[in-house]
């Protein structure tokens, strides 16, 4: 009798079906296709087909000063705080650079607002025609990279637009601004120290004629050019008239020897003694000022008015020096905003990063996925 030789069970009836397992399988397939596949396409296609291309135009420069600012004791870049002049002056400049006065500054005179709202920009990376003057500055600033190495010194300024030539447009008219930044602290520096000293300067001008024109008037008032001089002379001439007095006594003495009294010579003589008497008087009471001002308190006044005039000189020629010397020190303080490499033009667009773009969304999706997986899953096994 032949026996029945019986075909060997296939796969699907070696392995029982499991419902459940198919709906787990099932269920994952399609949220990893909801989660990530779609999301990744779309992004992708988005990305290639609809994104605007955009250009970057970068430049570096370096901010310098004729005097080098002194080094600190502590090294100030361990606190996360700026550790020299240089660094100040570089963060500076990168607020101002990404300042609402910088964007008033490029939209009046290039219009920058127009170019970022233009139709032809993809929906996401437009500029919405009604977007407050914040959210314009927020959006520009996103499109806007200032860096600043603290090693090197340089500062790095980047700037992106739909166009590569307007790219370079707007990064020209960010480093002139920018230059026009740094004369405008330069003369907001130095101006007021050097103002300070100028307005000294006249006052101790107008001081210093003010005391001359009263020493003239005194010299003119008193008829002296010295009082010094004037003293010499008087007694100088008082001196001559006591010689001439004793020459005329002596000979009225040897003549009334040998005439009487009332010769005409005798009188003579007698009247040149008295006349040589009042004006011996007349020079010591100039001299002593009897009646009058005396010549000690001319010289006293003159003295004063000298002294006060020499002050005012010295206090003049100090202003004036220090006027000189802040006029120096504010020249060896300016600043200097010197391009090391020029913006260019690109030639071709370096944003949106596709590749990177895709890459990280591809990431974010997957680990979404994961997340919610494992949500499920642990919901499932306390179900």
């Amino acid at each position: 009798m032949l026996q029945k030789i019986q075909a060997p069970p296939t796969i699907l009836e070696r392995v029982p079906l499991d419902p459940a397992r198919l709906v787990h399988n099932l269920t994952n397939a399609v949220l990893f296709i909801a989660i990530v596949v779609v999301p990744v396409l779309v992004i992708a296609a988005y990305e290639t087909l609809i994104a605007s291309d955009r250009y970057e135009s970068t430049a570096t420069m370096i901010i310098t000063e004729e005097r080098p600012a002194a080094t600190s004791a502590i090294d100030l870049s361990l606190l996360g705080l700026p550790n020299s002049a240089a660094d100040k002056d570089a963060l500076v400049v990168q607020a101002y650079a990404e300042s609402g006065d910088m964007l008033t500054y490029l939209d009046r005179t290039l219009g920058i607002r127009a170019h970022y709202a233009d139709g032809s920009i993809d929906t996401i990376s437009r500029l919405s025609s009604d977007a407050s003057f914040e959210d314009f500055l927020s959006y520009f600033n996103d499109y806007l990279t200032v860096s600043y190495d603290s090693e090197s010194k340089l500062l790095t300024i980047a700037v992106q637009a739909f166009d590569a030539a307007f790219a370079k447009a707007v990064l020209d008219a960010t480093i002139a601004r920018s230059q026009e930044f740094i004369d405008r602290l330069n003369d907001q520096v130095s101006g007021e120290q050097i103002r300070f000293f100028e307005n000294e300067l006249a006052r101790a001008e107008t001081k210093l004629r003010s005391a001359k024109a009263e020493l003239v008037r005194f010299q003119q008032d008193n008829r002296i050019y010295s009082t010094e001089g004037e003293g010499e002379t008087i007694m100088s001439t008082i001196t001559g008239l006591e010689q001439e007095l004793a020459r005329t006594r002596s000979e009225l003495s040897a003549k009334l020897t040998v005439l009487p009294e009332s010769s005409p010579q005798i009188q003579s003589l007698e009247t040149r003694i008295a006349a040589l008497e009042k004006q011996i008087a007349q020079e010591k009471q100039r001299l002593s000022g009897t009646g009058g001002q005396s010549l000690s308190e001319i010289d006293s006044r003159f003295r004063e008015i000298q002294l006060n005039l020499e002050f005012l000189s010295n206090a003049y020629k100090s202003t004036l020096s220090a006027l000189e010397q802040a006029r120096i020190e504010a020249s060896r303080k300016l600043k200097f905003l010197i391009v090391v490499t020029t913006p260019s033009i690109a030639d071709e667009s370096e944003y949106p990063d596709r590749p990177y773009i895709v890459a990280t969304a591809t990431l974010i999706c997957l680990m979404v996925f994961g997340i919610v997986s494992l949500v499920i899953a642990i919901i499932r096994e306390h179900a």
